[in-house]
């Protein structure tokens, strides 16, 4: 079986969820002893089949990224993808997908390279990218200070910059920015978060929700856990609000607009897209995530 069979699979993307929580269990409570719960959170709500992160903005992202990396083909014989922070495999499968879309020959061209401060995550991809023969690298970098430069032809930055103080955010996107060849693109995707309090009411109702599925999964079977549910569950329960209060997020789309038009590079694609969250008999809110691309001259 080829890569581009499994990788191109529109409901897998090649992605073993099942895998991913066995792995994450064993691995985020000794190398992420401060951020393990997030990391065990995020993959064992996907792995209940609930769309989470990555999952929200996928077809969209795959259009943009096969369209970017056809273009960047046609012209050259090789391109290097770096993907600038990543919580499991969701966005290295994403981009690998989208490459998969033009075939083997396209895969083989492609170089990825995972970049991010936890060493989870990056060895989360480097199994996904063992399994599927893909040309790879990771480093553990943070990216206010990488120490190092990172040269691509296609950066993606998936859900980073609320992670990054607002303060510094210009700043991460200037370096970024000097990363790409002549020609080459930032992908960024990212949530707009208002201060609402019928957002926050509908995030904490659908995480919970998100948590209850899984704990009824596990009950029953149809999630295997290698560690005990119960303790899974304390730190399921203990990161519900992770995602409340970040330093970086974005308030409203208007904001995020002014600082990529501020940064360094032409602004040649700004999508807003609306997904609601919450609902069935939950709290809802109509979430909006921007999708933008930047390109450098050349």
């Amino acid at each position: 079986m080829s890569a581009t069979s499994t990788l191109a699979d529109p409901v897998t993307y090649g992605e073993d969820l099942p895998g991913n929580l066995q792995r994450v269990l064993k691995i985020a409570p000794s190398h992420c002893a401060d951020c393990a719960d997030y990391h065990i959170r995020s993959v064992a709500h996907r792995t209940t089949g609930e769309r989470f992160g990555i999952d929200l903005d996928r077809p969209e992202l795959v259009a943009v990224i096969s369209d970017i990396v056809g273009r960047g083909l046609s012209r050259q014989s090789r391109l290097d993808i770096v993907i600038a922070g990543s919580a499991d495999t969701g966005v290295l499968a994403t981009v690998a997908h989208a490459v998969a879309l033009l075939g083997d020959e396209a895969l083989r061209r492609c170089r990825f390279t995972v970049l991010d401060l936890c060493p989870t995550p990056l060895l989360l991809c480097e199994h996904f990218a063992d399994e599927h023969g893909l040309d790879f690298d990771y480093a553990a970098v943070d990216l206010t200070a990488p120490g190092r430069k990172f040269p691509a032809d296609i950066v993606v930055m998936h859900s980073v910059f609320r992670f990054i103080d607002s303060r510094l955010q210009p700043a991460v996107l200037q370096e970024l920015g000097s990363w790409l060849k002549p020609g080459g693109s930032i992908v960024f995707s990212n949530r707009i978060k208002s201060a609402s309090s019928e957002e926050s009411e509908a995030d904490l109702a659908t995480r919970g929700a998100r948590n209850e599925r899984f704990a009824a999964m596990t009950a029953q079977g149809e999630i295997d856990v290698a560690e005990g549910r119960a303790a899974i569950m304390v730190r399921l329960d203990r990161s519900v609000r992770d995602h409340e209060g970040r330093a970086g997020e974005f308030r409203t789309a208007d904001d995020l607009k002014t600082m990529l038009e501020n940064g360094p590079l032409p602004l040649v694609r700004f999508d807003e897209i609306v997904r609601e969250i919450g609902g069935d008999g939950r709290p809802r809110f109509m979430r909006k995530r921007v999708l933008a691309v930047l390109r450098a001259p050349g």
